[in-house]
């Protein structure tokens, strides 16, 4: 049981690098001056796919604020996230950090400057400490601050409660082992992503992480994370507008292209597709509101 976790910990690690050694001699991410990203003409295709996930996409996110995605299913918001965290390279086109190319830069470094937390976010059978400390692997002594991330992340009471606190496995199956909720997990998840802001991560990106939750608590927890992370540049993407409307300014993908782009009030007087989503989605709530209240 103890090698299982030990060999999941070492490929854990290798996922999440350690930031500030830039092997080949690429520029390290560590020090730059802010967070500008400029997408310039991006196209991608996965492999095998007919037609492009990205094409010819413009899109500019200014240092210190915060972005909303938005499009249907299959517009490419995802990509467009995979892309920034060097999962995939552009077919065409470039990304831009601070007016560096991102492919000059350091990949690992690079992923040390990002903190993403995806809807299917990873859940690590070790130590709680461990699973938020991998935020930043090369700070994880750093107890006082994982604890202070998981408090800012609202998960530090259920923490408390397992056996050997912050160094419970989170598996049952371990001696004095523990078991979060699904909203815990969760909570965990965005613990991780503050850790590494707090080591210097300087981009955010929140993909959807969540989605199980209803609109009302989704949007709560978008405007507390958004405060607690103000100043940093921030991409969010989900499809509920009651979250994307709280973002300094809003895209809409579609066709692998941003179509319309301004903050809510703006999109809403364009009258455009964000307007007619935003009614649509308005009108389904309205509903579903009204038939809980006529429920005995």
């Amino acid at each position: 049981m103890a090698l299982g976790a030990l060999e999941r910990y070492d490929e854990a690690v290798q996922v999440t690098g350690a930031p500030g050694v830039p092997p080949g001699g690429r520029r390290p991410a560590d020090g730059m001056p802010a967070a500008q990203i400029r997408f310039g003409g991006v196209s991608f295709r996965y492999p095998g796919a007919a037609c492009d996930a990205l094409h010819g996409l413009d899109l500019v996110i200014p240092a210190g604020e915060s972005l909303a995605i938005v499009g249907a299913n299959g517009a490419g918001k995802t990509t467009l996230v995979k892309l920034l965290c060097r999962m995939y390279e552009p077919d065409a086109g470039h990304i831009l950090i601070d007016d560096t190319d991102l492919t000059d830069l350091d990949v690992t470094s690079w992923r040390g400057q990002v903190a993403a937390v995806f809807q299917d976010y990873a859940r690590y059978e070790l130590p709680v400490r461990t699973n938020i400390g991998f935020g930043r692997v090369d700070a994880q002594e750093d107890l006082p601050g994982i604890q202070a991330a998981g408090a800012d992340a609202g998960v530090a009471d259920a923490i408390g409660r397992l056996a050997r606190g912050w160094d419970t496995v989170l598996a049952a199956s371990f001696e004095d082992g523990g078991e979060l909720s699904g909203g815990e997990w969760q909570k965990v998840a965005l613990a991780r992503a503050l850790f590494a802001l707090r080591h210097g991560a300087r981009v955010l990106i929140l993909d959807e992480p969540a989605a199980n939750l209803d609109a009302r608590a989704e949007a709560q927890l978008y405007e507390t994370f958004l405060a607690l992370t103000a100043g940093v540049t921030t991409i969010v993407i989900s499809h509920r507008f009651s979250t994307v409307r709280q973002a300094s300014s809003i895209a809409v993908i579609g066709e692998g292209r941003v179509t319309e782009q301004g903050s809510h009030n703006e999109l809403m007087a364009l009258g455009g597709h964000y307007a007619e989503m935003f009614r649509l989605q308005a009108a389904r709530f309205n509903e579903e509101l009204a038939d809980q209240r006529s429920e005995p």
